[in-house]
């Protein structure tokens, strides 16, 4: 698990007292066990470890996508277009990041394309927000590195 640079910004997460290690140690454990239920169940499995309220913002590059979707709903909506293309959907987190309030989860993605059975790899960044126990937003970029640029134009960093 790597760092982000250093935030002044202390963690804020409502509910969850601890040290900012300790925190982003139980996030980061949630969050892959979140990995490997989605691996394991699909996108069910995982939509009951999300706040109710959540929210989901796809990458830029996705212009025929829905920009931020809400609810568990949303994230259905999105994963459902995605097995449109495809017949397998893969998602292997490699590296978590502490970005203060946030954590960019380095992944390896795997897809199978419908038809063609072409297998497709390749890496992409997850940045979350979790507020108590549960992740409240998910903002999806193309890799690590845009993920965290965005973070440090944004302040974040």
């Amino acid at each position: 698990m790597s760092a982000c640079a250093p935030n002044p910004r202390a963690h804020s997460r409502t509910g969850v007292t601890g040290s900012v290690s300790e925190v982003f140690q139980e996030d980061a454990e949630r969050l892959r066990n979140a990995y490997e239920a989605f691996n394991e169940g699909g996108v069910e499995a995982f939509l009951e470890r999300l706040a109710p309220e959540f929210q989901l913002r796809d990458r830029e590059s996705s212009p025929d996508r829905v920009a931020t979707r809400y609810g568990k709903e949303g994230i259905k909506q999105l994963f459902d277009s995605y097995m449109e293309a495809f017949d397998a959907l893969r998602l292997e987190p490699q590296e978590f990041i502490d970005c203060g309030d946030q954590i960019v989860v380095a992944l390896h993605q795997r897809v199978r394309g419908k038809g063609s059975g072409a297998e497709v790899v390749g890496n992409i960044a997850h940045v979350w927000t979790v507020r108590g126990e549960a992740p409240y937003q998910l903002r999806i970029f193309g890799d690590k590195e845009s993920a965290l640029s965005t973070l440090r134009a944004e302040g974040s960093l």
